[in-house]
């Protein structure tokens, strides 16, 4: 944002830009002053060009650049990074430095004083975009469709970076979803693991678990299930082991998670709970299964396009006041990375070393979905199997994760499978093949996968020989 003093209105009149630079101070002498309780904050709140006053803005861009490298935001530390940038003197110098923890006397207002920040960011967001508005309806030689699309696209952008509050627990808004698709109407044995059970015992028999500090990676081709494993793992973890689940989904809504969690868990039909049509039968299923998620604690945050700072910003938020026992990040492709480069591959690996380094830095699984390229799909029938060179844009994925699996369906490639011999009717057979394991075995996990529930389930009705149970 420019530091425009003033503008001019259509009548010739020049008013101040909105601005609030005894806010903006404030804010940032709260974060100089006590950088690991605020920062978290503000990072998830505002960014650097938000801020009015250019110094401000060089100011922010290095608070979060040392957050983001998890290094310390304190005065020293933040005038040191300055002076390595040459940028001290752009900040005002380290006496305006100490002028800003001047202006602190409570860092208890600071949602408020960012709030202020953001609202005079729009306004004048809104100007500067009226005024390119104003331009582009010169333009007489443009198609007018095609200024209407540039104009929407303006005001859209505007709209969309101002949206805030975008994690939910599941059971604020459970009940009202179940109202608008009509619906009125087991634990497992224990198993001997160490970390978080994920509904599959022989999953768990190979990997002991859901590890804590442990990044994890659930990789498959499109539409092959690799949300539906992870929310049938979510399930498990929240209503079975009742620890608290983050889901950070940039793919899908809240709601759609929501009737799929719904749907695995009651056994119902997705496309009939979507519908409207579901059995009078099975609204008691639903019924039973709305009252777990009611008990349960998952997060939600259905933000498109957040950036890995956001992310992390929002997990610490979440483990301070939820207490996060696992995080699922669907999907890793679509996060945007916080270091500005040409190449997407290494944007990727600047991604998955910061879920590594969330993952034991809040001591918790972190599940990152990940998309396999086409390679897999061209070769020869019988040998679809994904590999570790299949993962999509990068190899940092697969050096910096604990565990990687892969899902493995041979009614997605058309290929003859066994399904039949389960003796489970309603779904079809499917593997989880894990391909990557620094503490434990490599192997094949034989699952059920049941399209209509949109869920995976444990092959409990086959026995190791194959015959039905």
């Amino acid at each position: 944002m420019r530091d425009l003093e003033s503008v001019q209105t259509q009548n010739g009149r020049l008013r101040t830009m909105p601005r609030n630079i005894e806010a903006e101070q404030v804010i940032l002498g709260a974060a100089i002053l006590e950088p690991e309780g605020t920062i978290p904050v503000l990072v998830e709140k505002l960014k650097p060009e938000y801020f009015y006053h250019r110094a401000h803005r060089v100011i922010f861009r290095t608070i979060r650049e040392l957050f983001d490298r998890s290094e310390p935001a304190d005065i020293v530390s933040l005038a040191n990074r300055l002076a390595e940038k040459g940028e001290i003197e752009k900040a005002g110098g380290r006496i305006y430095l100490t002028e800003l923890l001047d202006r602190v006397t409570t860092t208890a207002s600071l949602d408020y004083y960012a709030d202020i920040v953001r609202k005079k960011a729009t306004l004048r967001a809104l100007i500067e975009a009226g005024g390119r508005i104003a331009e582009f309806g010169y333009d007489e030689a443009k198609d007018t469709d095609e200024i209407l699309d540039k104009a929407e696209s303006l005001i859209f952008d505007i709209s969309r970076s101002d949206t805030t509050g975008s994690y939910y627990l599941i059971n604020h808004f459970l009940y009202e979803h179940i109202d608008t698709l009509e619906e009125l109407h087991r634990d497992p044995s224990k198993h001997t693991i160490t970390g978080f059970s994920t509904g599959f015992p022989k999953l768990d028999e190979m990997t002991s678990g859901l590890q804590r500090s442990d990044l994890i990676v659930l990789a498959g081709r499109p539409g092959t299930g690799k949300t539906s494993l992870a929310l049938a793992m979510t399930r498990n973890v929240a209503i079975r082991e009742k620890a608290t689940v983050g889901i950070f989904s940039l793919e899908m809504t809240k709601e759609q998670l929501l009737e799929r969690l719904l749907c695995g868990e009651a056994k119902v039909s997705l496309h009939r709970l979507r519908g409207g049509y579901v059995p009078a039968a099975k609204w008691r299923d639903i019924a039973n299964a709305a009252s777990k998620f009611q008990k349960a604690t998952i997060i939600v945050d259905d933000a498109p396009g957040s950036s890995i700072l956001e992310i992390r910003a929002k997990a610490r938020r979440m483990a301070a006041q939820y207490g996060l026992d696992m995080i699922i990040v669907d999907y890793l492709q679509l996060v945007e990375g916080s270091v500005r480069t040409d190449v997407r591959e290494q944007e990727i690996a600047h991604i998955t070393r910061s879920l590594k380094k969330l993952a034991r830095e809040l001591n918790i699984p972190v599940i990152a979905i990940s998309q396999l390229n086409r390679a897999v799909e061209q070769r020869e029938r019988g040998k679809r199997y994904p590999r570790l060179s299949d993962l999509r844009e990068s190899g940092a994925i697969e050096q910096d994760a604990d565990l990687v699996a892969f899902i493995y369906r041979a009614d997605y490639y058309d290929e003859p499978a066994d399904a039949t011999k389960s003796g489970q009717a309603a779904g079809s057979e499917a593997e989880i093949v894990i391909a990557k394991q620094r503490n434990g075995p490599l192997g094949m996990v034989p699952v059920i996968f049941h399209k209509a529930y949109a869920s995976f389930y444990p092959l409990t009705a086959v026995r190791e020989d194959g015959s039905s149970a």
